[in-house]
């Protein structure tokens, strides 16, 4: 997932995911996985993973940007910082710790919440846990709206929680501060802008095309 900037408008092709999509057809794209505990040790508290998630969002920054809608719905969204970001919204347990869960209740699980849409006041993706499966293991189900990302970029926020090289380790949590979003004005101008931008732009090709010898 490419790191794009505070403030950048969602292409018209992501920003028709969000048309698409309704109560009956969400638009995101999901995956389950069972994982096994370290050897010898028991499944990680949902805290753990909070923080370790929290020290790798700097991999991926649009997980912390929320959509911004256009003013009265002319032209595409908008992805800013998320100033209420809150890790906890994202990194969910659905069962309890000590409440072991069998396959088909895990399966019931992942149906349910895959059957829910993202909140769209919040950044589109969310990593939902299952502490104690009834063999022990743990049960992890992710989604990520197609607006936010591909199914390349899916697994990226799946990294955030697992360590290809069995290392451990994580980064240092990096200060992170929300910017502060354009104005209603500023969004408000942005189409209008960009349309004397395009009007310019055709005018000046016009102006080239008749100076041009023939």
């Amino acid at each position: 997932m490419p790191a794009h900037g505070h403030g950048e408008r969602l292409s018209p092709v992501d920003s028709s995911f969000l048309q698409l999509e309704s109560a009956h057809a969400h638009m995101h794209v999901a995956w389950s996985a069972i994982f096994s505990p370290p050897e010898g040790g028991a499944p990680p508290a949902i805290e753990h993973i909070r923080a370790r998630v929290t020290a790798r969002l700097g991999w991926v920054p649009r997980c912390r940007q929320r959509l911004l809608p256009a003013p009265l719905g002319i032209g595409e969204p908008r992805w800013v910082d998320d100033e209420g970001f809150d890790v906890a919204a994202h990194v969910v347990a659905l069962s309890d710790p000590a409440d072991p869960v069998d396959p088909q209740r895990f399966a019931e699980m992942r149906d349910a919440l895959l059957s829910q849409p993202l909140d769209r006041a919040r950044p589109l993706w969310q990593l939902a846990f299952v502490p104690l499966l009834a063999d022990g293991r743990l049960g992890v189900i992710g989604r990520v709206h197609h607006a936010m990302a591909d199914g390349a970029a899916a697994l990226q926020i799946a990294l955030l929680t697992i360590d290809i090289d069995g290392e451990g380790g994580d980064p240092a949590v990096a200060p992170w501060q929300a910017q502060e979003p354009p104005t209603t004005l500023q969004r408000a101008l942005d189409p209008l802008m960009r349309g004397a931008e395009l009007c310019s732009g055709a005018a000046r090709d016009v102006v080239r095309a008749a100076k041009a010898p023939r």
